[in-house]
């Protein structure tokens, strides 16, 4: 009975220490796509996120959903940080954290646009999303993301949005 309970034991120990050297293997793909958002107060912008993500074989996800898009803080000088809730029809969402906010100097002014007195109300501007704290479904295991989106901010009579279009990568467990 004795060599029984071992032979037992021993079998569900190997088993249980086969398990623990499993890892997952980490997959990552091509981010795409495009953001369009209206400020709704001077730190809160709603809109919609359009994202494809790719792989070799072709769209792993492809689907335009919600986004809302909070200012949390700024250095003081030029970087803004942000966070961003983002919520798709099949049951896919993300929440990134310390995104950051730069001018974007492409066009040799970050200013695209001022109003009738003169003062600058729309900027170029690009964005980093390089923290992912919390997801569901394809965002549930996120082991790293880096996406830039490059676009403007608006706040231009007749012109209150953003439009950012998106690339980079996204990798998950």
């Amino acid at each position: 009975m004795k060599s029984k309970v071992f032979a037992v034991t021993l079998l569900a120990s190997t088993t249980m220490i086969g398990y623990s050297n499993i890892v997952l293997a980490e997959t990552c793909y091509e981010a795409g796509g495009y953001v369009s958002t209206e400020n709704i107060t001077s730190t809160l912008q709603i809109g919609n996120i359009n994202l494809e993500l790719n792989d070799e074989s072709g769209a792993v996800l492809s689907e335009t959903g919600s986004l809302v898009g909070n200012i949390t803080g700024s250095d003081g000088y030029f970087t803004t940080f942000l966070s961003h809730k983002a919520r798709f029809s099949q049951g896919d969402s993300f929440v990134s954290n310390d995104d950051t906010a730069v001018p974007d100097f492409q066009y040799g002014n970050p200013v695209r646009n001022v109003d009738s007195n003169g003062n600058a109300c729309s900027f170029w501007i690009t964005e980093t999303i390089s923290d992912i704290t919390k997801g569901t479904r394809l965002f549930k295991n996120v082991t790293s993301v880096n996406i830039t989106a490059e676009g403007y901010i608006s706040s231009c009579p007749g012109e209150n949005e953003n439009y950012f279009s998106l690339s980079g990568s996204l990798c998950v467990e």
